[in-house]
């Protein structure tokens, strides 16, 4: 299957999905969020699959929702729902799905990004990875499940740090707090996100799906129902003078960067 934003390459159990919109920091649009979950679910359909590996191209691992999109749409609360609404799929489909998913993450993980990178079972970091909530600097709230797996993984003291006080993890910070299973050297980075992942698929496949489940099925119990308010959240917040503000300013940054 082809796609125009994102890059599905199958090698042996393995599927690898890129974010391939290095010029807009892989920002995460509808059309986006729509290749994901076709890729999720080719993979999900096909036995011969067991992992899942995540990145991104260019400098970013992924900087969140496309801003510059709600910048350009009328109707932002709108524009958000549908947004949010399509990810939360992507998001409640990785949390079901059998599939293990590694995060391999080069560079910033922002905002939706950050999402990615909670709900993956490895996340393989280099030096030069952040990650940061980045909602509030846009006067959002978070969604993909961030206001819910953030506590749990790093503890609700760092969490009101990055969601409430704009705090940004180093990858070495990220390690210490659990957002990350190994700090890589860039260089090695894809070298070793292939050994995990093919150590994963080398082995008792069937394990992996009954074993993730029951890894997650206490913490994942309330997922569906917070997502849904992470969503109505989020949307509702697009209607508000200041968030209309900080997005229309965070657009025209955008667009005066692609100006000759």
């Amino acid at each position: 299957m082809t796609f125009d934003s994102i890059k599905a390459d199958r090698d042996g159990g393995l599927m690898w999905l890129t974010l391939d919109r290095p010029n807009e920091a892989n920002a995460l649009n509808i059309p986006v969020a729509g290749e994901l979950g076709a890729a999720f679910a080719l993979a999900e359909s096909d036995p011969d699959c067991h992992v899942l590996i995540l990145q991104g191209s260019g400098r970013y691992f992924c900087a969140g929702g496309d801003v510059a999109g709600m910048a350009d749409s009328e109707d932002k609360s709108g524009y958000l729902l549908d947004l949010a609404g399509a990810m939360h799929e992507v998001i409640l489909a990785m949390a079901r799905s059998r599939l293990v998913t590694i995060a391999a993450v080069h560079g910033p993980a922002a905002g939706a990004g950050l999402g990615l990178v909670l709900n993956s079972d490895f996340v393989l970091a280099s030096p030069e990875a952040t990650f940061l909530s980045a909602y509030a600097g846009v006067g959002l709230t978070p969604d993909c499940g961030v206001s819910y797996l953030l506590p749990h993984v790093v503890g609700p003291r760092r969490a009101a740090q990055m969601c409430l006080a704009g705090r940004v993890a180093t990858a070495r910070e990220g390690i210490e707090w659990g957002l990350a299973s190994e700090l890589v050297e860039l260089s090695e980075l894809r070298e070793r996100t292939r050994e995990l992942g093919e150590s994963l698929a080398g082995g008792a496949t069937q394990t992996l799906g009954p074993t993730r489940r029951l890894l997650t099925s206490v913490r994942l119990s309330g997922y569906a129902e917070h997502l849904k308010e992470e969503l109505s959240t989020i949307s509702r917040l697009g209607s508000e003078p200041d968030t209309m503000r900080r997005i229309a300013a965070f657009g025209e940054r955008a667009r005066a960067k692609v100006r000759p």
